[in-house]
């Protein structure tokens, strides 16, 4: 074996026992950022229930009487009903509160399926329709971004279900279906999808640092509003076996939902709840919800993304007194 040979098998061999070491030294990162992360906890005061849907078991709590109400979540890492808590207690002084966690998120099951718009579309049918009732009795809804997106398209569908809309931060109406060539975004999904480096990945943006960053810069006009308890728990429930799957349709474009073809098929009345300094669906997007739905009516609360949490007393009242104004004109239809 000549000298070239060796050293030619000698780089080789080098070459991969780097490679080997990265990957292992990733698995190992991937085990400690796991290690020692318990269970979430439901944060909503009520009674809890597990909807057996098609795909997998869905967490949701329930409180209050009368006229049935519908919290849809927004998507985003660590994403759950925990968005609502501060005014669940509030919203169910007057109505039955459902406030669920979508597939792929908080307490509910995480499959490793693909994450689809109309995924998301479906549940909340099925779930209005089995869980709350809304075949017989048309339900109130209040949705958040992306969740404002599934919920728009899903009453374009199934309209009998629905009865009046609050939209909180809606997106959809701005952009095309998804961003990016199609094999691009099926990379993208395949590789966020795999169990070492789509994992990797996944627990860089989902770190407490990260974490961080999104609640104080991105998420919330008052930094201090993100306490250690608040971020304790989207660390936690970012965290669980599963939980990359569902963040991984949205990172990639998958879960991208265009509502303006739909949007003014709504015909039952609607709210639009929009924080004046929201990061990822600016104020200025309302204009287009206005124009292409004469339904639509807009109240700017002095925050960011999260009305409903950064604002809860001022969010309640607006959106209860919208409520009880417009109960004659829905049942009207």
């Amino acid at each position: 074996m000549s000298d070239a040979t060796r050293r030619g098998l000698a780089g080789w061999q080098i070459a991969t026992l780097s490679v080997a070491a990265g990957a292992g030294a990733l698995a190992l990162a991937n085990k400690l950022a796991d290690l020692g992360v318990g269970q979430p906890s439901d944060t909503l005061d009520g009674e809890r229930g597990r909807y057996a849907w098609t795909i997998g078991d869905i967490s949701y709590t329930v409180k209050g009487q009368g006229e049935p109400l519908v919290l849809v979540h927004g998507v985003y890492a660590g994403a759950s009903s925990y968005e609502y808590r501060r005014v669940f207690d509030t919203l169910a002084q007057n109505y039955r509160v459902y406030a669920f966690d979508l597939l792929g998120f908080g307490l509910s099951d995480r499959p490793p399926v693909v994450y689809t718009p109309i995924l998301y579309e479906e549940l909340i049918q099925d779930f209005v329709r089995q869980v709350v009732g809304g075949a017989d009795n048309p339900v109130a809804v209040i949705a958040s971004s992306l969740g404002a997106a599934f919920t728009i398209r899903a009453a374009a569908e199934r309209p009998g279900l629905f009865s009046r809309f609050v939209f909180v931060n809606p997106s959809g109406m701005d952009g095309p279906a998804a961003t990016g060539a199609p094999v691009l975004r099926a990379l993208a999904l395949r590789v966020l999808r795999s169990p070492l480096l789509g994992q990797g990945i996944y627990n860089a943006v989902v770190s407490r640092p990260s974490l961080r960053y999104f609640l104080k810069s991105q998420t919330y006009t008052d930094p201090a509003l993100v306490s250690d308890d608040m971020l304790d728990h989207y660390y936690t429930t970012a965290h669980q076996p599963g939980a990359r799957f569902a963040p991984a349709s949205f990172i990639s474009g998958t879960l991208n939902t265009p509502v303006a073809a739909v949007y003014p098929l709504l015909k039952r009345p609607i709210l639009l709840c929009w924080g004046k300094d929201a990061r990822f669906t600016p104020l200025e997007n309302a204009s287009a919800y206005r124009q292409a739905n004469a339904r639509t009516e807009l109240r700017v609360f002095d925050c960011g993304g999260l009305p409903q949490d950064e604002l809860p007393t001022e969010f309640t009242r607006e959106v209860t007194g919208w409520l009880h104004t417009t109960r004659a004109s829905a049942s009207r239809g």
